[in-house]
């Protein structure tokens, strides 16, 4: 099942500002970036991970140091700017995260578990009968109008097919970014607590690569289209919704 949301939520205000804290908070943001590996068997979508898999030793380089957001806690000088460099961690995160959707899609978007309820009550009430069924168990009218749409762009997206040599250049490009990401993780790793002119050198810097990867995401066709294919995915909970727990 392809993920419905992307790094929600962050706690940016710790007391306590020790590694094991650090590194808590920065796994907590790889949570949100799952392996999808569920359909690597078939053609051409193991391969397509195998090209990522690089980017993936990259970022655990820069995990082992608690992420530029850890890095930035352990300098007195730069824990005010805590924002900017866990928008720098969320964003790599990301890169890794919208490219594994575009290889597991790569033949087509697979049904989770939500377009498959409403496929199947649908199917087997219709759908003013399977709508009535719904509000009877408490979703409101705007709510099943999201699910019943996502439904449909679902089935139309079902064998949507991409092409691999195309996914594989988005792959190449975004790999600058991550070796930047590495560099200015090392960089700070190194860098005196007291030299506040290098503070401010490395502020600029995560703020400007913050600002390139963001361009990326717009500018990359398939990047794009990993990120308005995953917008239509909408919160839900099946067991809420069927009157479980």
């Amino acid at each position: 099942m392809v993920a419905s949301h992307i790094f929600q939520g962050h706690p940016l205000i710790l007391a306590d500002n020790d590694s094991m804290t650090r590194r808590w908070v920065f796994f907590s943001i790889l949570l949100f970036s799952p392996n999808g590996s569920s359909f690597a068997s078939e053609k051409g979508i193991s391969e397509c991970h195998a090209h990522i898999k690089p980017l993936h030793i990259e970022r655990e380089r820069v995990a082992e140091l608690d992420g530029i957001w850890g890095l930035f806690e352990k300098n007195r000088s730069l824990q005010g700017n805590s924002a900017i460099a866990i928008d720098l961690d969320k964003k790599i995160n990301s890169i890794i995260f919208h490219l594994q959707y575009l290889c597991d899609t790569l033949h087509g978007i697979p049904m989770n578990e939500v377009a498959r309820y409403v496929r199947d009550g649908i199917e087997a009430k219709g759908e003013k009968g399977f709508r009535k069924e719904l509000i009877i168990l408490g979703k409101t009218e705007a709510e099943i109008d999201i699910w019943f749409e996502f439904t449909r762009f679902s089935l139309k997206n079902k064998e949507r097919p991409l092409k691999l040599k195309s996914i594989l250049k988005s792959i190449k490009d975004s790999a600058s970014f991550i070796a930047s990401y590495v560099s200015l993780a090392q960089k700070l790793d190194r860098l005196e607590i007291k030299d506040s002119q290098k503070n401010d050198s490395f502020k600029n810097h995560v703020i400007e690569l913050s600002k390139n990867i963001e361009g990326f995401f717009k500018s990359d066709p398939y990047i794009h289209q990993a990120f308005r294919e995953n917008a239509n995915i909408p919160y839900y909970d099946i067991n809420e919704s069927s009157g479980g727990s």
